[in-house]
């Protein structure tokens, strides 16, 4: 595993805070499936995937942000951004709150 600067895991920390926030407001979807009827159902305002998440997830959902304008990003590793939403295992979350979307995506743009 590749040592990543304190810097990169103060923003994670931050952003993963906020995705917990849009969790327990109703505001994030949680899981593959779930993103993917968000995200062609227009309500999906940003999706956050694992850097750590595989080739085939990648594949299920990528193509289809491209293809639906979906801004997506990068974010923690599959085990953190579970943690952030309450489950065993997530490797996409979606951001339907705009609000919530617009600040996770300043933070990460810095």
């Amino acid at each position: 595993m590749e040592a990543r600067p304190p810097e990169f895991d103060r923003i994670d920390r931050e952003v993963l805070n906020l995705v917990g926030l849009a969790r327990r407001s109703g505001r994030a979807i949680v899981g593959t499936r779930a993103v993917r009827e968000a995200a062609r159902g227009g309500s999906l305002r940003l999706a956050l995937v694992a850097r750590d998440a595989g080739e085939n997830a990648r594949n299920r959902v990528l193509p289809l942000f491209v293809a639906t304008g979906t801004p997506w990003l990068e974010c923690g590793r599959s085990g953190s951004l579970a943690r952030a939403v309450g489950r065993e295992r997530a490797v996409v979350v979606g951001i339907s709150d705009p609000g919530l979307a617009a600040r996770i995506g300043e933070i990460l743009a810095d």
